[in-house]
């Protein structure tokens, strides 16, 4: 299965987590959105969750909140998505004008979150899973998750993606 992995804000597309995907074996797609606002990266991400078959989406930090929007409106435009997995995501930030009213999660999603995270409060993502159904997997890491957190983030795929299957 493909990810489709959208970086945070300060980062790339190839970084520690989607290295680390990468070195697991799974196949994936990491667009470069550096320097796009939220409404470019949602516009970037949301045609890649419509693809045949679509892939599963880690989304980091502001990644995070620009993949969960734009899975919601892939969602509601007909796709059927395997899963989100969200790395500590920037969900203080409001969807942007002219998309999605509401978060929620349009497919089986698993939230990784330090508790040691200084940039975006563990609170917030407890609220979230706790009001909207996802699963909430707390770590001993900061808003990097590049400890504890990137073996979460590894487990948190597998379960929602499976192994990832020899590229050819």
């Amino acid at each position: 299965m493909k990810i489709l992995f959208a970086h945070g804000l300060e980062s790339g597309p190839i970084g520690r987590k989607s290295q680390a995907l990468i070195d697991a074996g799974y196949d994936v797609l990491a667009p470069d959105c550096r320097g796009c606002d939220l409404e470019s990266r949602i516009a970037r991400l949301e045609p890649q969750l419509r693809a045949e078959p679509p892939p599963l989406l880690v989304g980091s930090s502001f990644g995070g909140i620009a993949g969960l929007v734009a899975a919601i409106l892939a969602v509601d435009g007909g796709a059927v998505l395997p899963g989100l997995v969200l790395c500590a995501p920037a969900l203080v930030r409001p969807p942007p004008a002219g998309t999605v009213t509401a978060l929620r999660c349009p497919a089986p999603t698993v939230i990784i979150h330090g508790t040691r995270d200084e940039v975006i409060p563990v609170e917030v993502s407890r609220r979230f899973a706790r009001d909207h159904g996802a699963r909430l997997c707390e770590v001993d890491d900061d808003h990097r998750l590049a400890g504890p957190g990137l073996a979460a983030i590894l487990a948190a795929v597998r379960e929602l993606a499976g192994p990832p299957t020899p590229q050819g």
